[in-house]
């Protein structure tokens, strides 16, 4: 489908369209002017014709933000309105605060407690539901898809790497049968033009290959991925005392795996351990005794990333609440179906799946949740490869040399990369580069990467909303201040790290210099561990949640929790 003028498309009226002109062409094909009031905002819905000029020409520059998880949700609120126009392209119309996902998934919150709508009418940041497919560094313009009506955008795409193009649901798919199944799902496509982008489009779930992963396992990135989780636990209760179900069958399907042992792994099992034993098992007292939890990973500890004696404490007292911890462990593959069972195995939910490891061969699941690491979306890996024109205009510096660019020769030029990751490699002040088969590096002055999207080569911050609200501020601030290229690069300051571990127990490693133990400050203990972890873990989460809206429903809810219990429906 060929892009649409967005102007056109839309029949915009010239008097509502803001302060800034811009040539465009009606349904005739002639070229008009559309004129902005002084002073008014621009809406997304009007955005411009996608020949505007590159350049603004008022003293409103237009930031084109792609994506509204931490990088950028929080850049778009801290830009001045004074100096900027900021618009999020994102294929999901909301911002989820991820450290609070896990309880969602354990019904100790409500989805739309840790949920802050991209559209709000207190905050001067425009907002078009799309996807970013391609963008063109010389015409400084993105093409988008319309994601308004297509399925699953806020869930893990469930079709293997190489079945699909995008990354905007389980039906992303280009292969029969899926190809034709939901063909009015594709959406529009439109070129929006920027003065400024920033690509924050995160990153989805690194499934390592692993045959069956992808199509059978459950992702834990999105509020589609918790409600999933959610349901499926209760699916495998329901299921379990229907008379029709074998002991056997019954044992495998309350057998719950999580892959992955880092803070999202090692929460998930925490939180849905005091899901089960503290309020299912009083719904189904006859399968006391039954339910289970196993936590896998291949690193010989759990919570990798905290000091020695946290990690002990954690696997200790996560055994000791019954979630067996399985490190050392690599998973081979996953399938449904009970354990020996003949093929073909085909999608059947009313039965079990089976995980199959190198140490225990394998094993009968009712559920799966994958939370292995990061992989980068198709946008990233394959439309941001090669670039079509060089943008002269956009570069900062060639080959550590600023002034005017003129590249030697017909060089094919493409996104610098990290090589293993596939991530954007950008320099210290957060801008993308261009490399060429020569070996000319090229760093451009109005495009910028941050968050899991985006490694900086001069010492990459740990993939944390941490460290991504930390880069997302800090580029604003310089964005605001206008002094970029005065400033030092960007530095991560840890503040920290949490992870509950169960049974309103948690973790809280205080930061200290870990490559220098001189360095570590005499009177801070390493970390805090237990009730004490837990109380930080509630103020700490209460208080980072965006809106005063949800801090107050955050902690209502919990306070209900403690009279009520959780919320066990299931929908």
């Amino acid at each position: 489908m060929s892009p649409r003028p967005l102007a056109r498309a839309l029949k915009l009226r010239p008097t509502l369209i803001g302060h800034r002109e811009y040539p465009t062409s009606n349904h005739h094909g002639i070229t008009v002017l559309l004129k902005h009031r002084s002073g008014q905002r621009c809406f997304a819905t009007y955005v411009e014709h996608s020949s505007a000029t590159t350049k603004s020409d008022s003293k409103h520059e237009r930031v084109v933000i792609l994506g509204s998880g931490w990088g950028g949700y929080t850049i778009s609120r801290r830009l001045s309105p004074k100096s900027f126009s900021p618009i999020i392209i994102s294929p999901r119309s909301y911002f989820v605060f991820t450290p609070l996902l896990t309880d969602t998934a354990s019904g100790s919150l409500d989805f739309s407690n840790i949920v802050e709508p991209v559209r709000d009418p207190r905050a001067k940041v425009d907002f078009i539901q799309a996807a970013a497919r391609a963008i063109d560094l010389k015409k400084k313009t993105i093409l988008c898809e319309a994601t308004v009506v297509r399925s699953g955008v806020t869930e893990s795409p469930r079709t293997s790497e190489d079945e699909r193009k995008i990354d905007e649901g389980p039906e992303a798919t280009f292969k029969q049968p899926i190809k034709d199944l939901r063909h009015w799902e594709q959406g529009e496509t439109f070129e929006v033009p920027y003065d400024k982008l920033v690509i924050a489009v995160g990153a989805v779930s690194q499934t390592f290959g692993t045959p069956g992963v992808r199509e059978n396992a459950m992702f834990f990135k999105d509020i589609g991925d918790a409600k999933r989780v959610k349901r499926r636990v209760r699916e495998c209760f329901e299921l379990a005392v229907l008379p029709t179900t074998t002991p056997e069958m019954r044992q495998w399907l309350l057998h719950f795996a999580i892959v992955g042992a880092g803070p999202t792994g090692t929460e998930l099992a925490a939180s849905l351990r005091d899901f089960i034993y503290k309020d299912l098992m009083a719904l189904y007292p006859a399968l006391e005794g039954i339910p289970k939890i196993s936590l896998y990973d291949v690193a010989p500890k759990v919570l990798s990333m905290f000091d020695e004696s946290l990690s002990r404490y954690a696997m200790d007292t996560m055994r000791s609440e019954g979630i067996d911890i399985k490190t050392s462990h690599h998973v081979k593959s996953l399938r449904w179906g009970p354990p020996g069972a003949p093929g073909p195995h085909e999608m059947d939910p009313k039965r079990c799946l089976t995980l199959s490891t190198m140490e225990e061969g394998e094993v009968g699941v009712g559920m799966c949740v994958w939370a292995t690491g990061n992989a980068m979306t198709k946008f990233v890996s394959q439309s941001l490869s090669a670039v079509k024109e060089f943008p002269n205009d956009s570069v900062y510096t060639l080959n550590g040399e600023s002034g005017p660019v003129t590249p030697a020769g017909q060089s094919s030029w493409e996104y610098k990369k990290v090589p293993k990751t596939g991530a954007l490699l950008v320099d210290g002040h957060l801008r993308v580069q261009l490399k060429d088969d020569a070996g000319q590096t090229a760093v451009l002055n109005d495009v910028f990467a941050l968050g899991d999207n985006a490694m900086l080569e001069t010492g990459a911050p740990p993939a944390t909303a941490q460290a991504t609200f930390q880069e997302a501020k800090w580029l604003a601030d310089r964005l605001n201040k206008q002094d970029l290229t005065q400033t030092p690069p960007f530095s991560f300051k840890n503040m920290g790290t949490l992870a509950y571990i169960g049974s309103e127990k948690a973790l809280m490693q205080i930061p200290h210099d870990m490559h220098d133990p001189s360095k570590r400050s005499k009177y801070l203990p390493g970390g805090i561990t237990g009730r004490m972890a837990r109380v930080v873990w509630n103020a700490a989460y209460i208080t980072m949640s965006i809106s005063w809206r949800n801090k107050l429903r955050v902690a209502f809810r919990w306070t209900l929790n403690r009279l009520f219990g959780r919320d066990v429906s299931r929908f």
